[in-house]
């Protein structure tokens, strides 16, 4: 427990509220790639979700991810692992995924992240992906 405390201050300290987040729902707090691969390394308990659509899901995902795309998001909201960071990522925007991760918050996830970039930007820096 101790140590994922101390990773969820590490990713708090660089985790920004996305730009534009509305005031009555809360920040939406980013991750960037490189604060997520050290969790990983870390072997912290790390959520990834993939909220595109399932076609896209189906082209390629960031390694480990699993798909709830958006708009199935409330009736799966059990999928959704009580106590592990959650990372959520769309195609590029961190807007594609900000509703999810407000969702999530309301609903009682303390740690919710979007990655910075989605799988746009993932892919982009050379990371691994899925087929």
């Amino acid at each position: 427990m101790r140590r994922l405390l101390g990773a969820l201050a590490l990713v708090a300290l660089t985790a920004l509220p996305a730009a534009g987040s509305h005031p009555q729902s809360g920040p939406v707090l980013t991750i960037d790639p490189a604060s997520l691969l050290r969790l990983r390394a870390e072997q912290q308990p790390v959520v990834l979700i993939d909220v595109r659509p399932p076609d896209a899901y189906a082209r390629g995902r960031l390694p480990g991810a699993r798909s709830i795309p958006l708009d199935t998001l409330v009736p799966r909201r059990a999928e959704v692992a009580a106590g592990a960071i959650v990372v959520l990522y769309g195609m590029a925007t961190v807007d594609e995924a900000a509703p999810a991760a407000r969702y999530l918050r309301g609903t009682g996830h303390a740690a919710v992240f979007v990655l910075e970039g989605g799988f746009a930007g993932w892919r982009a820096r050379g990371l691994g992906v899925e087929p």
